[in-house]
């Protein structure tokens, strides 16, 4: 009653997934405001519909994967329409199978999609999550990671949760808001009097619950409008007092009854009825009273409380003495072969030090690992730190709590148990272990200059692989402020702990006395220590599916003698990432393999997908750092291909990230980027602004740190804008500390003299020589930026015959990159020449999508739609839809169309 708007939202959302089109709505309110309410709308709003359904319960935290369980075991026939390691590992994490088969956590949440597109495929499914933010973690991820990756499938996914420090943001977010006053009367309507509703209204506001809660309890003269309501009612948020009454009128027994079951982790029935045996009270009676009153209610074999907030409130009434008693009663009642939930009902009795608990609640935590179930590992750590009276042993077990917690991607918990075992007496290795774990959410997370403090603390007190860890770690945090200073003390220091008959700390020593020879200025000596590292890596059989190795082997590639000869080596590593579920890894990798694409490859539609891909990941992991160079390569994408509001809305992000990360100060590669953006669209006077301030910031520093990397598009914009004086001065400066460059720095020297030439002929003799070191370079994009620049110096000369054919080369190029608005701008030259038309390929209209390019790209290479699917964590049904977008927008019928499209490498 009273949303017939929300009702509306729920419809679109069914009818969308009628038609094919997945969708997610977060329905998010405080208790009592009507949330299960609209759950139930949609059930029965959804006629045709498969359903499956799971709620979250206070109690069940400490369960792994307790309401995916719940939610996914409906569907369990389907698990071999599941990609096989997606299968293992969501077979793993919810008991159907083995435990510890190989993959990470978001291999769990991959097979969830996967399961529910299947389960889609006969009939549209309806997916509800009540009350998500009592979920355990992992469950809860996993759901929100499937809807946000299912597009094209047959499934609405509806889930409640209460407002959390944490929002979920959001097109897909509802939030519920009291009744309007008008809509009190028909809500309350056959319980109490018109006049009385709306007098309820204006003194409780329109909570649903509390309302009816508050109706109910009144007398029946107070109902008619008889008599004048109580002077005392609960307020709107209060609604304990509603609630309160009832639990107070119930018999003893009764009321241990709701204690146990508030107490139970699964409410069974059998357990609370053999629990209240034991306690000596009628077990029956008991149970039968509770539910008379309408306090529990039975569902098959299954007890629960009427509503969630009787839960909390029946548990804050009972004293410490009464809930441990209750803890006591469950674990002597629970039946055998459940030794996790005797377990923990046993530590949850327990107030003094007893170490066998304690080991038990180790053994327990590991087996949750064992399933990836980290929250419940973290959980039962913590719990069994506080059992132990070896103050040594709790803070080892705390700090394991703390490891499981930023396992499972839970920061802000890792950072809360982080500090505990920091305030306490734990032993150095102990605190470095945890200052180290804290250091890597600070950087994926957080702020790097923060994550520095904490690795630099941690180098000083861990040991072993734990130390030379911290000591990689801080030097990518160097490489990422640009402390050389930094990276050298790390690698010193690396160098001197590390223990040479270990493979991993032989790798992890080489790379980063590589990484900061190259950043000192003796790139050769880097070179052929990260060539040493790089093969350790390769060689040893534990090391060559470390997909925590990865970024640093990517990063690697740009500073080696032969980067070429390491693409394949990456690839496969990254294909090797994606069928473990390793997404946090591939968060930074796709972003450096987004820059290496163009470096390296001059592949700028890989590249666009790669960004893409890492944008989308690193927004739903909620990745800082890592994402903002990804954001920056796609604006710069996106501004090539004439989408500058697209562009502009990625710059705008990136510049939030680095700012949240601590690396603005620092960020020459994002002030590129906002220049290069800026001269796509013609922009000039904004380019050298943008390049000017890093001119005084750092003396124009390039991305990777090369002297006067401002300078090709410095003095193009000078140029551009009739500054030739400081151009020719600029492109001086840039020739002179460029004095070993590399074919591709060659070119753009070479370009640069040539822009600020006087005389003509010497100009083109000067383009034509960097045309000839493009040549020997890899970026297919500054070879037609050159001939553009040398076809509008032709033509400005008057030789329009020989502009004609340099531009022309140029649209060309730039069209087989789909970089429109280049292409347009060659155009544009073309057609001041005089030459109105031309065999050339069509530009297109519509443009592909990042993730159409790497669908496309896939499918070019022979990957089935099931075989796209497994490796882009998305459903067929998404991929379908994602190649007939391509299909349609450039025009092609088949798979052999798209192959000459998207052809290999």
């Amino acid at each position: 009653m009273g949303r017939a708007a929300e009702v509306g939202r729920l419809d679109r959302l069914l009818d969308g997934a009628r038609s094919g089109r997945a969708g997610l709505l977060v329905v998010e309110g405080g208790p009592g405001v009507g949330k299960t309410a609209l759950l139930r709308s949609a059930t029965a709003r959804a006629t045709g519909f498969g359903r499956v359904s799971a709620r979250g319960i206070e109690s069940d935290a400490a369960l792994p994967h307790a309401v995916l369980g719940e939610l996914l075991t409906p569907l369990r026939p389907l698990l071999g329409e599941v990609p096989a390691g997606q299968a293992a590992a969501l077979a793993a994490a919810l008991g159907w199978g083995p435990a510890g088969v190989p993959g990470d956590r978001h291999l769990v949440a991959a097979g969830t999609l996967s399961l529910l597109a299947a389960a889609a495929a006969e009939a549209p499914l309806l997916v509800t999550v009540d009350d998500l933010q009592w979920a355990d973690p992992q469950s809860a991820g996993a759901v929100l990671f499937a809807a946000r990756r299912m597009h094209a499938d047959r499934v609405a996914v509806v889930v409640t949760r209460r407002p959390g420090p944490e929002p979920v943001a959001g097109d897909d977010v509802l939030r519920l808001t009291d009744l309007d006053p008008a809509a009190v009367p028909d809500l309350l309507a056959g319980t109490v009097a018109g006049p009385v509703a709306r007098r309820l209204a204006a003194r409780l506001g329109g909570n649903p619950l509390a309302l009816r809660e508050v109706a109910a309890a009144l007398s029946p003269a107070q109902r008619s409008g008889a008599e004048p309501l109580p002077a005392e009612l609960p307020a709107g948020p209060g609604l304990s007092g509603a609630f309160g009454p009832e639990l107070a009128a119930l018999p003893a027994g009764a009321r241990q009854a709701v204690l146990l079951v508030a107490a139970s982790q699964d409410g069974r029935a059998a357990t609370v009825a053999a629990a209240l045996a034991r306690a000596g009270l009628d077990a029956d009676a008991a149970l039968d009273e509770a539910e008379r009153r309408g306090v529990l209610v039975r569902s098959g074999g299954v007890l629960d409380l009427r509503h969630p907030l009787l839960r909390g409130l029946a548990w804050g009434r009972a004293s410490p003495a009464e809930r441990r008693r209750a803890h006591r009663l469950l674990a002597e009642a629970t039946p055998d072969g459940d030794e996790v939930a005797r377990t923990w009902h046993r530590a949850l009795a327990t107030t003094g030090p007893d170490e066998a608990l304690a080991g038990e609640l180790a053994a327990v935590a590991g087996r949750a690992r064992e399933r990836r179930g980290f929250a419940a590992s973290s959980a039962a750590l913590e719990r069994a730190a506080a059992l132990t009276g070896d103050a040594a042993r709790a803070a080892a077990l705390l700090a394991g709590a703390v490891r499981d917690a930023a396992l499972g991607g839970d920061a802000a918990r890792a950072r809360s148990l982080g500090d505990a075992v920091l305030r306490g007496p734990a032993v150095p290795a102990v605190r470095g272990e945890v200052l180290a774990v804290l250091g890597r959410v600070e950087q994926d997370t957080g702020s790097v200059p923060a994550a520095r403090d904490l690795l630099e603390a941690a180098a000083g007190l861990a040991e072993g692989r734990t130390a030379i860890w911290a000591l990689t770690d801080l030097a990518v945090v160097g490489h990422r402020l640009g402390d050389v200073a930094g990276i050298r003390a790390a690698a010193r220091r690396a160098v001197a702990v590390a223990d040479d008959a270990d493979p991993l700390q032989r790798a992890l020593a080489a790379w980063v006395a590589g990484l900061a020879a190259v950043s000192g200025g003796d790139p050769d000596a880097g070179r052929a220590l990260l060539q040493r590292s790089v093969r350790t890596m390769e060689d040893t059989a534990g090391l060559r599916a470390e997909a925590r190795l990865l970024p640093l082997l990517v990063l690697a590639v740009g500073w080696v003698a032969d980067p070429l000869t390491l693409v394949p080596v990456v690839e496969r590593r990254v294909r090797e990432a994606r069928a473990a579920g390793a997404l946090g890894v591939l968060v930074a990798v796709l972003a450096m393999t987004a820059h290496g694409r163009v470096q390296l490859l001059g592949d700028h539609a890989g590249a666009f997908a790669d960004a893409g891909e890492s944008v989308e990941l690193a927004g739903q992991l909620g990745y800082v750092a890592d994402a903002a160079p990804a954001h920056e390569l796609l604006a710069w994408e996106y501004a090539a291909r004439g989408r500058h509001d697209d562009a502009e809305r990625h710059l705008g992000r990136a510049r939030a990230l680095v700012v949240r990360a601590g690396t603005a100060g620092v960020a020459a590669h994002l002030a590129l980027s906002a220049a290069a953006c800026a001269l796509c669209r013609g922009d000039l006077v904004t380019t050298a602004r943008l390049l000017e301030e890093r001119l005084a910031a750092d003396g124009g520093s390039g991305a990777l740190g090369e002297p006067l990397g401002v300078a090709p598009l410095l003095v193009e914009a000078w140029t551009g804008l009739g500054r030739r004086a400081e151009a020719a001065g600029l492109a001086a400066d840039y020739a002179a500390v460029s004095r070993s460059p590399s074919p591709a720095t060659a070119a753009l020297v070479t370009r640069c003299r040539a822009l600020t030439c006087p005389d003509d002929d010497a100009a083109v003799a000067l383009f034509r020589d960097a045309l000839a070191a493009h040549a020997a370079g890899p970026d297919r994009f500054e070879e037609p930026h050159t001939r553009l620049l040398l076809g509008e110096r032709l033509r400005r000369a008057g030789r329009r015959v020989a502009a004609r054919e340099e531009l022309a080369a140029a649209a060309d190029a730039f069209a087989a990159m789909e970089l429109t608005a280049w292409a347009r701008r060659a155009e544009e030259e073309l057609r001041a020449t005089g030459r109105t038309a031309r065999p050339r390929r069509p530009l297109p209209d519509e443009p592909l999508t990042p993730q159409e390019v790497r669908i496309a790209a896939l499918a070019a290479g022979g990957a089935s739609n099931r075989e796209i699917a497994a490796e882009l964590f998305l459903s067929p049904k998404t991929v379908e839809h994602h190649l007939s977008g391509v299909y349609r927008k450039r025009g092609l019928r088949s798979r052999v169309q798209l192959a000459r499209l998207f052809p290999p490498g």
